[in-house]
Order: C-alpha cells, then structure tokens, then sequence
C-alpha cells in the first residue's frame, strides 16, 4: 500500500457524500438504523437487567436538551446518550453483525450517529452518509485482524467500534482527513474489550457497543480540539494490531483492508439478528425447527429425545460451551444468551427462541434444563466461520437420529432477512413501548424521507409511545 491505512479511510470518510452511495446502500442504511432504534428499545424493557440500569443512569445523565435515550426518556449529552443507546443496543443480543469481519456497526456506529445527528439537527441524508462510512470502515477493519481477535478473547465491538464511529462522526460534522486521520490514532488508545463477562454470563458485556460508539465520539471532539493521533495506528509496531494480536499467525489482510472504498459496498451484507442470543445460536434454532417438523410427521414429542449432538467451529465452540457446569444451567439471562445448550433445548421446548427465552423463569424451568443436560457439542472441521455461523444438528429419539445441517446463519446474504421480517422484528422488540402501535412506527420510520430531518424520525417515535411508553417507565 502506498499510503497508511488511516489515511486511506480517512480520505475516504471526509469525501463521501450521499450522492456517492448507490440507492440500494442508502436505502439499507435507514433499515439498520431503524433496526438498532427497535433494538434500543428492547435493551430498555423494564423487565430487562439494562433496562433497569439504564432508568437508573438517564436519572444522573439525563438532561433538557442533547439526544434521545431510545426507550428510556428524556435527552442526554450526545456522547452519554451514543454510550447508553449502544449499550442497549448490545444488551439482548440483537444487534447487527457482519459476516467475516465479525464487526458489529449497528451497535457502534449507529448510535454515535443517532446522538451526534439529533444533536446538531442534521439531515437524515447526512446522517445515512455518516453511517455508510462507518460501516464499510469497521467492517474493513474487521477483514484485516479476521476471527483472530475472538481467538484472543476480544471483543469486536469495542475494538473496532471507536474506529468505525469516530470516521462517522468525522463524516458528520466535515471534519478534514487530517482530523480523521487524528481521530483514528486517538480511538486506537481507545480501542479495548475482553470477552470474559461471556463466559461468566455478567453484563459488563453490553458496554462494549456503547463504549465504542461513545469512544467515536470524543475521538473526534479531542482531533478538532488539536489532539493528535499516530497515523500509523494501525501498521505500527506498537499500533492497533501488534499490540493486540502479538504473536500474530499469518498475515495481517491490509489489502482487503484498505481496498475497494467507493467501488465495494459491504453495508447491505451485514446481517440482522433475529433472535435475542448469540448469532452462533441463530442456525442451530432453524435447525431445531427443521427436526421439529420432522418430529410432527413421525409422531414423535421432545420427551422421546435421549441424545443430542451439535458441531460449530471454534473459537465459538468455547465461547457458549464453556464453563460447562454454567453454560449447561446458565444462572443469568445474559448467561443462557451465550448457552449453546439452553439454547438449543428452548428452541427444541419451545418450537423458537424469543424475547422471553431468557426470563428468570425459563432459566430455572426444569424441562429446559435436563433436555440441555442431553445436550453435547464438538468442533466442525468444515465450518467455513466466520464467513457464516454453520450449524450441524443430530437428534436423537425413539431410536432415530434426525439430522439436519444449516449451512446459513439467518440474515446473512445468502438468507437474508426481508423488510418485513426486520419490522416484524421492530415489532417485538417495541410492542411493550409502542403497544398496537408498534409495526406501524416500524413502517413509518423505514419510509422517512431522505431529506428529513432526523427530528422528524424522534418525533413519530415520541408521538407514537404516548401513555403506553409513559406508564411503562
């Protein structure tokens, strides 16, 4: 490459405009928007643990003026509202997420944009730029470190997030390249996340989204206030990847990396989470389903299974099998997200995995628990993750063993979700806010038109969660 990396993204992010992206990355932009507002709002359930957090915070951070705390009420300064927004975001599980990269922009750069842009009143067609630039630089990113950053126990949100948030951000306000450039050297003492609060099912996890899209944020206020940044943040010898991969295995894919901006569009491919766990959960679910019809047509229930096997690849097969003895009776809500077994013995249960999968209740409901005790797991060899999250399922009962292999996560390019599947989406994910109401707000978010402002899109969400929103909180 003939320039540093974060000079190329840098050039990139202060260039784009929303002339400059096709109609169909434009009109993807506002779904995933849309998408991570409805996610907001059901981190923000006040049944949930970060619903009930995040009243608490809005309680010390809230204020009259600055940007909307999505389901919580009220307004904060932008960089609180993007830190608690994308926390809410993370909280159940439901945020987007790109396929190799393993980036995570609907929980980082989303919400940085939503504050920063309600904030300075800017258009919608300013804040659709915004977030496309993020996107294709956090996803970018994502390319050159690979499912590496997993394998070390990293969390991608938080590692790439202030990368992809600052260039939005950047974006946003016209900052110059030499600003961004900045910026990026800055969010890379930023970058940070362990992946440890997965394995012990506490929610010190959901931070990572906010911490990213808040990290954006400041990156840049700090580069315009005259903060400098190392351009070499990313190929140095004490930069970005040296520091948090050394040793490294292989080579580090700057060529993908740094190729391809303005050409190569990766925003439409990232996928929507239908289901509030781990997306490597997602396929084993449609697996679930598959043998259950199967079951029908035999006449055979989930009371005759006696074994069940599933393969995933590593580092995932670690990551929701392990600690054993909790991933087998998961104690939290957040455990039993990252709980291959409980997962799986819910979808087996219960025909699917929802919003309610994961409730106090179900955690300790005995049927679920020892089918999950039946429940063992070992590696594919023949994953092609983390391109996609595969799942291989076999089932055993009344002396049959029902097999089924999901090639496809759900959402992803090759099974994508449609419009209407992310609005039925919004639509549990909002119904405790919005009530009746709540697919049509979906509906109505998605169609704004371009050249409104973002305070048209608050406006109908304010409009819509009237008493219902109010008595819930």
């Amino acid at each position: 490459m003939s320039k540093m990396l974060a000079r190329t993204i840098a050039e990139f992010s202060a260039d784009l405009s929303y002339d400059d992206i096709p109609q169909a990355v434009r009109d993807a932009a506002l779904l995933h928007m849309v998408d991570t507002i409805g996610v907001c709002i059901a981190g923000a359930g006040p049944l949930e643990e970060s619903g009930r957090a995040a009243q608490a915070l809005a309680r010390g951070w809230g204020g009259s003026s600055g940007a909307t705390l999505f389901g919580v009420g009220g307004q904060a300064r932008p960089e609180l509202a993007a830190l608690l927004n994308g926390s809410l975001a993370q909280a159940l599980e439901m945020d987007d997420k790109h396929g190799s990269s393993l980036a995570r922009p609907g929980s980082t750069v989303t919400p940085a944009v939503l504050a920063a842009g309600e904030a300075r009143g800017a258009s919608l067609k300013e804040m659709i730029a915004a977030v496309t630039a993020g996107y294709e630089v956090m996803i970018r990113l994502g390319f050159v470190g690979g499912d590496r950053f997993l394998a070390r126990g990293y969390h991608t949100s938080s590692l790439l997030g202030p990368f992809g948030a600052a260039v939005s951000i950047g974006n946003l306000v016209g900052a110059p390249a030499e600003k961004i450039v900045d910026a990026l050297g800055i969010s890379g003492t930023f970058a940070s996340g362990i992946q440890e609060s997965t394995r012990t099912g506490s929610t010190s996890k959901i931070l990572h989204g906010g911490w990213g899209a808040h990290a954006g944020i400041l990156a840049i206020d700090l580069a315009q206030a005259g903060i400098t940044g190392p351009e070499s943040v990313f190929e140095g010898k004490f930069g970005f990847f040296e520091t948090h991969l050394t040793p490294i295995t292989g080579k580090l894919d700057f060529v993908t990396g740094g190729s391809g901006f303005g050409s190569k569009w990766y925003l439409p491919d990232t996928a929507y989470k239908p289901y509030p766990c781990c997306q490597l959960l997602h396929a084993f679910i449609e697996a679930a389903k598959q043998i259950l019809k199967e079951f029908e047509a035999d006449g055979v229930t989930v009371d005759d299974i006696t074994a069940v096997n599933c393969k995933l690849a590593e580092p995932g097969l670690t990551l929701v099998t392990e600690p054993r003895d909790r991933k087998k009776r998961p104690q939290t809500p957040h455990e039993g997200r990252f709980s291959l077994f409980f997962g799986v013995a819910s979808a087996l249960i219960f025909g699917t995995v929802g919003l309610e999968s994961f409730a106090e209740e179900r955690l300790r409901d005995e049927r679920i628990l020892k089918l999950a005790a039946k429940i063992e797991a070992e590696e594919d060899p023949d994953s092609d993750y983390p391109a996609h999250c595969p799942a291989i399922l076999d089932v055993t009962a009344k002396g049959k063993t029902y097999h089924c292999h999901v090639p496809y996560h759900p959402g992803c390019p090759e099974a994508p979700l449609l419009e209407d599947d992310v609005l039925d989406k919004f639509e549990r994910n909002t119904s405790w806010y919005f009530g009746d109401a709540a697919r049509a707000v979906g509906q109505k978010l998605a169609k704004t038109p371009h050249d409104a402002t973002f305070a048209a899109v608050v406006s109908a969400i304010e409009s819509a969660a009237g008493g219902t929103a109010r008595a819930a909180e």
